[in-house]
């Protein structure tokens, strides 16, 4: 199964999976887009910077392996350029979504992957378009493996 990842699912998925995530990546096929990682890396700075709920080391460590796994591919990672903006800017506005937002819907499209997200708003439109699942269930899929 290919699951596609935004930030709200890709973040936990790396800080609570941790080593385990390379062996169950390994039977799964997971993607997300490039500027997801920044995304989940600035919720890393936000946790460590302004909410002070982890050490800079601690997110700087969450950081590291975010690169390290989307430069081993054991994370695949959609490139921007791969996206048709055009389609992705019509999409946004009809659903009255961000373009971000509906970046990970077209990427999703795209790759034929189900969109992981704990966004309730992209969720619901995201719906109209992929199958999507939230963190928890993806979480629940890995364990039963």
């Amino acid at each position: 199964m290919k699951y596609l990842l935004d930030a709200s699912a890709l973040l936990p998925l790396v800080t609570r999976r941790g080593k385990r995530l390379i062996v169950e990546a390994s039977r799964e096929n997971l993607v997300t887009t490039d500027l997801a990682i920044y995304e989940a890396c600035n919720s890393l700075w936000k946790l460590a910077t302004l909410l002070k709920s982890i050490s800079l080391e601690d997110a700087g460590d969450v950081a590291t392996t975010l690169k390290d796994l989307a430069m081993r591919s054991v994370i695949q990672s959609v490139n921007f350029t791969k996206l048709d903006f055009s389609h992705t800017l019509k999409r946004a506005h009809k659903e009255q979504l961000t373009f971000y937002d509906t970046s990970y819907i077209v990427a999703a499209e795209s790759t034929e992957a189900i969109l992981v997200t704990e966004d309730e708003k992209l969720l619901k439109a995201a719906s109209k378009f992929v199958k999507t699942i939230t963190y928890t269930d993806l979480e629940s899929k890995l364990a039963q493996k």
